[in-house]
């Protein structure tokens, strides 16, 4: 008793003074968490869950509700077949595939070796524009009805990787919809059955520039895999109030099941009523842009851009701001990609080395003007203390919704944005899959993802990029080579890599991906859960913390 009086105290001091201090998460007395051993029947006919999807609701949304011949995974190779059974690159240019017996689209429709021709010669017309597959031609040719070969026409080295986003549809929807493709997505411009994928858009749309308060998606009962999906019923809710999906996930039963939340709320989640605290490791970003289009002339001055960078202070931003859920990076992309940590283990990274003095003068009476989601505001009150030391004041605009952040974002290239900003934040979660392009893709050339001008060096190791494997030895050189001349030129404000730090209701069964997948289709809940027990209340002793779940690479692997 006198244990449990000591953390009450320590929580509610720790509540008063803003504070989140691992010696308090130690001193909780917590029950065992037993969800594992009391699963609920996989669909049953009730249950339901509810998310919060802040960053990138489209790309998470989408890989739940379609398939391609691959799909990403947290595995040595990084895949598992999906709709192909197996494949065989027979050279550099070209790949065999054996497609899976007795495939249907989520209407009933059976789905065959001519429907993948179909589908990958209308994306080879209209295909998406965030790698640079959209200037590479290929032949698709059947063999038989199982299986079928593509053909390169040049030398494309993401090829494989990029299928595990070429998805497939029923003729009815290209006819109907066109998807055309574009900087971020088209799978899910309305709901219906047309795709492939465990779950079903029952209603609402989420394109990425555009998306509903909400989509509600159902199990797909077509489904190839028959063990998945796990829940009949999945709502996602793609703008909330940072503090009120909080309140909502802490302080009530049945409003939210599962959110990303800010480091600092560690505790209240770990002491609420309904919420366990699931942490891992991960290849997720947050990238901090400059605007070096039409921003704020003395960012156009690289040593201004240097100055802010060094002017941070990593560790205390890691351990005040991010409440150490993460790891510092000399880099934008995360330290935790495997190439990139590889990189930092076996080179001296190359730093600029201003005086305090220089720092001084070339920040003091900057002013910054910010746009960024509220959910990032943990790390911009940090960024803001440390930054003021020199002199630099920032004026901020915060929205709930990241469809605000792709409408200044995308169009600050061509000169469009309809807001002024010198920083932009973006929850640029690992949407490519453990592979850097997905910070990469920021510095290619006139691309609508990038703010910085024309650079004839980074284009072409871009461009080396796109052609060279990542079992040639010259592959390391070329990351290598990306990220010092990014760093170099301080195109973006660096901050520590991110941890996963999510609140999860007690009664529900997730492990997190390490990049920008969150698996829908594999989650499951307990048969205490809100949406399917027989009783109305949650037990009291159901209620005391769980101690944090924390998931690390070796784990994964």
């Amino acid at each position: 008793m006198l244990r449990l009086i000591f953390v009450v105290i320590l929580f509610c001091c720790s509540m008063a003074l803003g504070i989140d201090n691992d010696l308090f998460i130690n001193e909780i007395n917590y029950r065992n968490d037993v969800s594992k051993d009391n699963t609920a029947k996989r669909l049953h006919p009730t249950s339901h869950i509810k998310i919060f999807l802040p960053s990138i609701a489209y790309s998470y949304i989408a890989k739940s509700t379609n398939s391609g011949l691959i799909r990403s995974y947290d595995n040595a190779e990084d895949f598992v077949y999906d709709l192909a059974k197996s494949h065989k690159r027979v050279d550099k240019f070209t790949y065999i595939f054996e497609l899976r017996k007795g495939l249907k689209f989520q209407n009933g429709d059976s789905f065959g070796v001519d429907d993948v021709i179909y589908n990958l010669n209308y994306f080879k017309k209209h295909p998406f524009l965030y790698t640079n597959i959209d200037k590479i031609d290929f032949d698709v040719t059947k063999l038989d009805d199982l299986h079928f070969k593509i053909t390169l026409k040049e030398p494309y080295e993401m090829f494989f990787t990029d299928l595990a986003r070429i998805y497939f549809y029923t003729k009815e929807y290209i006819e109907r919809y066109k998807p055309v493709g574009k900087s971020t997505g088209t799978s899910n411009v309305v709901p219906g059955p047309f795709g492939m994928g465990p779950y079903i858009i029952k209603d609402g749309y989420a394109l990425g520039d555009s998306h509903t308060n909400k989509v509600e998606l159902v199990a797909n009962p077509h489904y190839w895999n028959k063990e998945y999906p796990k829940i009949k019923h999945i709502t996602v809710y793609t703008q909330l109030n940072s503090d009120e999906a909080l309140e909502d996930i802490t302080k009530f039963e049945g409003k939210l099941d599962l959110a990303p939340i800010a480091f600092n709320k560690k505790l209240d989640v770990i002491m609420s009523d309904y919420a366990k605290l699931v942490v891992s490791e991960s290849t997720d970003n947050i990238t901090i842009f400059f605007n070096l289009i039409n921003g704020s002339k003395k960012l156009l001055d690289q040593r201004v851009r240097l100055a802010l960078n060094q002017a941070l202070n990593q560790e205390n931003l890691l351990k005040f701001a991010y409440k150490n859920e993460g790891k510092i990076s000399p880099f934008c992309a995360s330290s935790n990609y495997k190439i990139v940590k590889d990189i930092i283990a076996t080179n001296v990274v190359p730093d600029c080395h201003l005086s305090e003095v220089e720092i001084r003068s070339l920040l003091n009476g900057l002013k910054i003007n910010i746009l960024s989601q509220d959910r990032f505001m943990f790390l911009l009150k940090g960024l803001e203390y440390q930054l003021n030391q020199y002199g630099v004041k920032f004026e901020y605009k915060i929205t709930t919704s990241e469809k605000d952040i792709y409408k200044q974002l995308l169009s600050t290239m061509s000169g469009k944005n309809t807001e002024s900003w010198d920083m932009l934040v973006w929850g640029n979660d690992d949407w490519y899959y453990k592979d850097p392009w997905t910070v990469f893709l920021i510095y290619k050339p006139k691309s609508s993802w990038s703010v910085i001008p024309e650079d004839s060096i980074i284009k072409q190791y871009i461009d080396d990029y796109f052609i060279t494997s990542k079992d040639d030895p010259k592959y390391k050189d070329i990351v290598k080579n990306i990220l010092f001349r990014a760093k170099g030129q301080a195109y973006t404000l660096i901050v520590p890599s991110p941890n996963k730090v999510m609140a999860v209701n007690k009664e529900v069964l997730f492990k997190p991906y390490q990049g920008g997948i969150i698996p829908l289709w594999e989650i499951e809940i307990t048969k205490d859960h809100w949406s399917v027990r027989d009783y109305k209340t949650y037990p009291d002793d159901f209620k005391k913390p769980i101690k944090p779940k924390r998931y690390f690479y070796d784990e994964s692997n």
